[in-house]
C-alpha cells in the first residue's frame, strides 16, 4: 500500500503541466483522452507514461531524485523539498530494486496498481467519483 500512495504523491498535484489549453495529466480530464467521462486502464498508462518522459530529463529510462525534483519545481512552481517527503523517498518506496532511481517498469507497475485500487466497482474504467475518492484516500494515507 505504501507504494500506492507514492505514486498518488508522483501523479497528483501538477506533477506534469498542462499542454497549452488542456488539463494537466494529474486531473481527471487530462487522462480522459477521449472524452467519455472514464478514464480506461490504457488512458490510464498513457498518461503514466508521458508523465515518466516528463520526469526523466537525460532519456535514460531512469528516473533520479534529482531528475523528479526538477520536473516537480518546473511544473509546479514550489521546491519539491515542500512536500512530506522528498523525491528519494518518493523513489525508495516504488523501487523493488532497491537502486535509488524509479524505471520505467517500476513506475508503470506502481501506477497499474493504484489504478486497480481506485477502481472500485473493479469494470475496468475509473469514474470520476472513483478517481476523486481514490486520490483522496490515497493522499490520506500519505499524511499519516
Amino acid at each position: 500500500m505504501k507504494s500506492l500512495v507514492i505514486v498518488a504523491l508522483l501523479s497528483s498535484g501538477a506533477v506534469l503541466a498542462a499542454d497549452r489549453g488542456r488539463p494537466a495529466l494529474s486531473e481527471f480530464e487530462g487522462i480522459d483522452a477521449n472524452r467519455d467521462g472514464r478514464i480506461s486502464a490504457g488512458e490510464h498508462a498513457a498518461a503514466a507514461e508521458k508523465m515518466f518522459r516528463a520526469m526523466d530529463a537525460d532519456r535514460d529510462g531512469r528516473v533520479t531524485a534529482a531528475e523528479m525534483e526538477a520536473a516537480y519545481e518546473k511544473v509546479s512552481g514550489r521546491k519539491a523539498s515542500e512536500s512530506h517527503m522528498t523525491a528519494a523517498d518518493k523513489i525508495e518506496a516504488v523501487d523493488p530494486s532497491g537502486d535509488g532511481v524509479l524505471t520505467a517498469a517500476e513506475h508503470a507497475a506502481a501506477s497499474r496498481a493504484m489504478f486497480l485500487k481506485m477502481d472500485s466497482d473493479g469494470d475496468g474504467d475509473l469514474t470520476k467519483d472513483e478517481w476523486t475518492a481514490g486520490h483522496a484516500a490515497l493522499m490520506q494515507q500519505a499524511a499519516k
